[in-house]
């Protein structure tokens, strides 16, 4: 336990930290300094100068905190550190409620702010990194998830046949006794299934179907201790070319996820951006059934969604997502209303389009990916972004392209993290 005081020293509120002292690189430990936090940075880590004036990154640590922390990483221009004592606590932090975070597991790194705060504090993140790419932007709105259960996908190391989370900035392995973050069908085999000589696993539920799948590397699958109901595949067997999936209900649908195929960590996650991609799509879009192109379509989500009543394209290169989106939209592939490009989306051909919706990896585009699609003079281009400052950079590629920031959404698709989910409308100047 740490003991947080107020600035006269006097104790105010005890605070449940995962730090204690660390060593510096020579063996020994480096003294304690106390900051004054000013800012979020990208990663959630407070922002604090040193009195040097070199920009010190203090993990877990919130705006307008005072905190004595200790230098564990140093860089001719910036520092890290972590916490040893808050002085003067922020009113948006909270106790972090979760044992193992406290042990030091590296998950959930926003445990420690008043859950409320977070999508604001995201917002905030998200609109800083537009703002240092020179970015217009109009206020950020926040869509929180509905009816959500935790996450549905989860990949764990593996010792002595339990799945566990690696400690933060460590190979060690945490076992955990409960786990909050993810769905019960997920916490189960987390918990209680038996992995054998497996290194790593991963555990993927239908949360709506009651679908489950565990794919392990490494060790004799037969010898995976789960229930029945759970399919249990290899990564040697898929390799080799086994098909495996599971099924999930989302965006008022029934999908085919196979065991290598993306999809969106839970279904209430899926519900929101279907929601806010239709929403932008029905206000922005000059025309209900222009065309449009679904790009990194994955299984064809917003293909089998936003885009109904529209004649799509879909662009994907995964095999095992391809095979998802041809099972997914079959029926409108069939009357012709979609159409699938098997390609990367770098060396598809672009065809018009009204509409262009693009969900990349969390690189984002890259030049040649935003140019293809910008060759299809959409009207409206929709970005979803999983990592803010891609999403900033690449937002100042469509911005000198001629697009301009009409909308931006914050969607808060992890909880308890400082992961940050961004949805843009951009309009065509």
């Amino acid at each position: 336990m740490f003991v947080c005081c107020e600035p006269g020293g006097s104790p105010a509120t005890t605070v449940t930290l995962p730090w204690t002292a660390f060593p510096d690189f020579a063996g020994g430990y480096r003294p304690i300094v106390e900051l004054q936090v000013i800012d979020t940075a990208r990663d959630g880590a407070g922002i604090a100068r040193a009195d040097n004036g070199l920009v010190v990154f203090v993990e877990g640590a919130l705006p307008g905190e005072t905190v004595e922390a200790t230098v564990f990483q140093q860089d001719k221009r910036w520092s890290r550190a972590r916490i040893q004592r808050i002085v003067a606590p922020s009113p948006n932090r909270v106790d972090v409620p979760c044992r193992h975070r406290t042990e030091g597991c590296g998950g959930c790194d926003l445990l420690h702010v008043e859950p409320g705060h977070q999508a604001v504090m995201k917002a905030g993140m998200v609109t800083d990194q537009l703002a240092r790419a020179d970015v217009a932007f109009p206020d950020a709105e926040i869509r929180p998830l509905m009816n959500d259960h935790g996450r549905t996908t989860v990949r764990a190391a593996v010792v002595g046949g339990r799945a566990g989370y690696r400690a933060g900035g460590s190979h060690e392995v945490i076992v955990p006794r409960s786990c909050s973050a993810v769905d019960p069908g997920v916490e189960e085999l987390l918990l209680d299934g038996r992995f054998d000589e497996a290194t790593e696993v991963t555990i993927r539920v239908g949360a709506r179907t009651g679908d489950r799948i565990v794919i392990v590397d490494g060790g004799d699958p037969e010898e995976v201790d789960v229930p029945e109901d759970v399919l249990v595949v290899s990564i040697n067997e898929l390799d080799a070319g086994l098909r495996a999936w599971i099924h999930e209900e989302a965006a008022g649908r029934r999908w085919r996820v196979s065991a290598r195929s993306f999809f969106q960590n839970r279904p209430a996650g899926v519900d929101a951006l279907v929601e806010v991609v239709d929403a932008m799509v029905t206000a922005l879009a000059p025309t209900p059934s222009g065309p449009m192109v679904d790009a990194y379509a994955g299984v064809g989500i917003f293909a089998g969604t936003v885009g109904v009543g529209r004649s799509v394209t879909v662009v994907e290169r995964g095999k095992a997502s391809l095979a998802d989106a041809r099972v997914n939209l079959g029926a409108r592939i069939k009357d012709g209303s979609v159409r699938i490009a098997p390609s990367s989306v770098e060396q598809w051909k672009a065809t018009p389009a009204q509409v262009v919706v693009a969900d990349p990896a969390r690189a984002g585009l890259d030049r040649d990916s935003a140019r293809v699609l910008l060759n299809c003079q959409p009207d409206l281009f929709v970005l979803i972004g999983c990592d803010h400052s891609a999403f900033a950079r690449d937002a100042a590629l469509l911005a000198k392209a001629g697009m301009r920031l009409e909308r931006l959404v914050v969607v808060d698709l992890f909880p308890g993290t400082s992961h940050v989910e961004t949805v843009g409308a951009f309009l065509r100047d």
